[in-house]
């Protein structure tokens, strides 16, 4: 890989390098780990398949991407910047129904680099390394650079997000089409303490999705999006569980 090349950290992450056989031969998770490295993050990404079973825990919400100008489906995990309510003291994950694909991912991460002119991006698989240890039970790969189970589950998720990105953005591009994606401002009220307001959030307009032509409708039930769509509408009652986490925490 190029020099000049900077790989860039996903949110919570605190550097990555490419996932190297050889240099993280016998190394495997830590055995603290836990989830401490993502108190900071008050929203992650999810794939529209995620929806389903993330809807009965998080809100989901959908934030414009600066760069590509792209929407984005996230889970909300604090009502203020870098609050994630969902983190413990200790640094462990509140007891819930689903754990996004996001945070059972790490410390593991696929990275795009851009190919020559016209060829399609390189993917490389990268790791922040601080999440490892040497002489691991459980190593990613042997002394001889053969992965090992834990690797191969590991590599399963990474392709199993991969893979379901493009149906997201399918979703996320027929929503944007359909002029169903509207503005809005989560606030909160808490009994005491200041009012807080997460800004820059889109959700879908029920109006719109009900005013829907006949075929439009049609063809989002018929690939699945309807029910992305609903789980969607459902989850934003979630907003009510954050304030109720923060106000019991005292956050």
């Amino acid at each position: 890989m190029a020099k000049s090349v900077k790989l860039i950290a996903p949110p919570g992450y605190a550097v990555v390098e490419p996932l190297d056989k050889q240099k993280h031969a016998g190394m495997g998770l830590r055995r603290d780990a836990g989830f401490a490295w993502s108190s900071g993050i008050n929203a992650a990404f999810l794939n529209a398949a995620e929806f389903f079973k993330a809807a009965l825990d998080y809100p989901i919400a959908f934030v414009r991407e600066p760069r590509s100008g792209e929407f984005l489906p996230m889970a909300i995990l604090g009502l203020k910047a870098r609050q994630n309510l969902f983190v413990d003291a200790q640094g462990q994950w509140r007891s819930q129904t689903y754990l996004p694909a996001y945070f059972r991912r790490h410390p593991f991460c696929i990275a795009e680099l851009a190919g020559e002119a016209g060829a399609a991006p390189q993917r490389l698989v990268c790791v922040d390394p601080s999440a490892l240890e040497k002489g691991s039970a459980q190593p990613l790969f042997g002394a001889d650079g053969v992965p090992t189970p834990a690797w191969e589950a590991a590599h399963r998720l990474l392709e199993a997000m991969e893979g379901a990105r493009q149906q997201t953005r399918a979703l996320m591009q027929r929503l944007e089409a359909l002029g169903l994606l509207v503005p809005f401002d989560a606030v909160a009220m808490p009994r005491q303490g200041e009012r807080s307001r997460l800004q820059g959030l889109f959700r879908v307009d029920e109006e719109k999705l009900a005013e829907l032509q006949a075929r439009d409708f049609k063809a989002m039930a018929r690939k699945g999006e309807l029910r992305a769509v609903y789980a969607h509408l459902l989850s934003l009652e979630n907003f009510a569980r954050l304030l109720e986490y923060a106000q019991n925490d005292g956050r």
